[in-house]
């Protein structure tokens, strides 16, 4: 089944639904999910999902409304997504770490007819958070809602974690109780669907202001899903655990890979736990996981961890070539690593490394090649001058899996291309003999002295050139009077070396980066890297952290 979808491209004139429905009739006893003691197969997955889509039908969702979801890493997330898919219904995953100001911007932004969420995770209490993003909310009797400043919300449906009855709105367990139609609609409702329905809103990270609503067709998610497969050379024996948030771009690659696409068993873990994830792979061999550096480092850790008994052989990376090694050496020599460079914008990936590249060096130090049919050019950031092959700039491409723009935000949808029609992907890097070489964010450019420094560039010399003290590096910039912002680097050290002198990093480093990029400071981070919600390192704590500590430091 899945070599058969791989040599055809068939999925680029499919639906996502549609490749699950398929996934299930073939797949039927086949065990789709595994979440703490519960085996779900793909027979059940399947009449779930039909519950879901059933309820969304008897809260009169119609096609293109628009269902915001707010999820927890568990099967009845799943349900729903595939769900809402089902009836022609627009998904929409939201950030769970959101503020309520946040939440008030984005849900007046998308309109939502309906709501799905959890009532109560990590501490946090989403019933209040829900009142507080929408003050004007005004519950009735028969479980519905109305709200001026969201006119579209008819309902909210929460799911307890807890399993309870006593929720605030309507009650997912419940409904899922009560559901019925006759099947023949939704299968009437899904072959009205095509693969260029705009079905998924999926929300940008937000880091500067508030999260922008990437439209995509089915095509753009499943682009992902395609060549991630292809290029980890998947099949149908391998299986995957998923460390990453539902709202986050590689939660949804989890989902639609693993089930809809390739009939794989999918194991979930409520959230992130180095310990329970490394047990999950040791007693079931899980051989396929997506992970940032700081998933990786996390498992490392472990006390008991045994690279003799890891069985994960493939392994998607967002990182740099720190993180490339440290997976190399957990996973085994023979392993598959793949490098990506991704944005929500695209499906999300944009290019990737290939199971089969025998260039150990073009695996460890690029992000692989453009997907087939991406266009890349790199601009300078200040003239906008397209540049030569190498050189250092935005990255810049043109894509068949490109997103549909951004809800109701057609002046930004504008601005993020350039007058040739090529995206502005806002990321710094290089593109040279058909390979990406991701840099950092334009956000993680600072002007130092009035010249650009890539911070991620000086992370990765940091790290080749001390390898022999430091586990790793991370470089931000803090605001200076003299220099406008100043390199700082953080530095875990090796558990044999005291401290990490300026002037050993200078001499380091003095050959291979330019005056300028060397860092004026350089501190000692104790533990492992703090992390945001989606399991990236909070690069905002570490900056606000060498802001504090830079006052004192020695300067260069």
């Amino acid at each position: 089944m899945l070599l058969k979808k791989m040599s055809t491209n068939d999925w680029f004139n499919r639906t996502v639904q549609d490749l699950l429905n398929e996934t299930c009739r073939q797949k039927q006893d086949k065990v789709a999910i595994v979440y703490n003691d519960q085996e779900i197969t793909f027979s059940q997955l399947k009449k779930n999902v039909n519950k879901v889509s059933n309820m969304l039908l008897d809260l009169n969702v119609k096609p293109g409304d628009r269902v915001t979801v707010l999820p927890t890493t568990t099967p009845e997330f799943i349900y729903i997504f595939y769900g809402i898919l089902q009836i022609g219904a627009i998904v929409n995953p939201i950030h769970l770490l959101w503020s309520a100001d946040e939440l008030k911007a984005v849900l007046q932004r998308n309109d939502p007819a309906v709501i799905f969420t959890i009532d109560e995770f990590k501490g946090r209490n989403y019933i209040d958070l829900f009142k507080t993003a929408i003050p004007d909310l005004k519950e009735h009797e028969d479980g519905s809602i109305t709200s001026q400043a969201i006119h579209s919300l008819n309902n909210i449906v929460t799911i307890s974690q807890k399993h309870s009855n006593s929720v605030t709105f309507l009650n997912f367990n419940e409904l899922m109780k009560n559901s019925s139609h006759d099947e023949s609609q939704l299968i009437k409702l899904m072959d009205e669907q095509t693969c260029t329905d705009v079905q998924f809103i999926c929300q940008t990270s937000g880091t500067t202001n508030i999260s922008k609503s990437a439209l995509w067709n089915h095509r753009t998610p499943l682009s992902t899903t395609h060549f991630s497969a292809k290029n980890l050379a998947y099949h149908e024996d391998d299986s995957y655990i998923n460390l990453a948030p539902f709202f986050h771009n590689s939660g949804i690659l989890a989902i639609v890979l693993n089930l809809a696409y390739a009939g794989t068993t999918l194991y979930l873990l409520d959230d992130f736990d180095p310990v329970k994830a490394l047990q999950l792979i040791e007693m079931h061999n899980i051989t396929t996981t997506f992970g940032f550096t700081a998933h990786w480092e996390g498992i490392r850790s472990v006390p008991h961890f045994n690279a003799n008994n890891f069985t994960i052989e493939k392994a998607l990376l967002a990182g740099d070539t720190n993180a490339y090694d440290l997976v190399k050496e957990m996973c085994g020599e023979q392993s598959t690593v793949n490098m990506l460079f991704a944005q929500t914008e695209n499906g999300p990936l944009v290019s990737f490394g290939e199971h089969d590249c025998m260039n150990e060096k073009l695996n460890r130090n690029t992000n692989g090649r453009p997907l087939p049919g991406i266009e890349v050019i790199v601009r300078d950031i200040d003239t906008d001058k397209i540049l030569q092959d190498g050189e250092l700039g935005e990255i810049c491409y043109k894509s068949p899996f490109l997103f549909n723009g951004y809800y109701k935000q057609e002046d930004e949808t504008k601005k993020a291309f350039d007058e040739d029609g090529y995206f502005r992907s806002g990321d710094f890097g290089t593109f040279e003999q058909g390979y990406i070489t991701y840099q950092g964010r334009l956000g993680g450019i600072i002007k130092s002295g009035g010249e650009n420094v890539s911070l991620f560039r000086v992370t990765s010399i940091i790290q080749n050139n001390l390898a022999d003290l430091i586990i790793d590096a991370e470089t931000v910039g803090v605001p200076d009077d003299y220099w406008g912002e100043k390199v700082v680097t953080w530095v875990r050290l090796k558990d044999d070396v005291d401290r990490l002198s300026l002037n050993l990093v200078r001499e380091r480093c003095e050959n291979n980066m330019a005056a300028y990029e060397v860092p004026k400071a350089v501190f000692a981070w104790e533990g492992q890297w703090p992390m945001t919600g989606e399991g990236k390192v909070d690069y905002k704590l570490l900056t606000d952290k060498a802001q504090k500590r830079s006052q004192n430091a020695v300067e260069m």
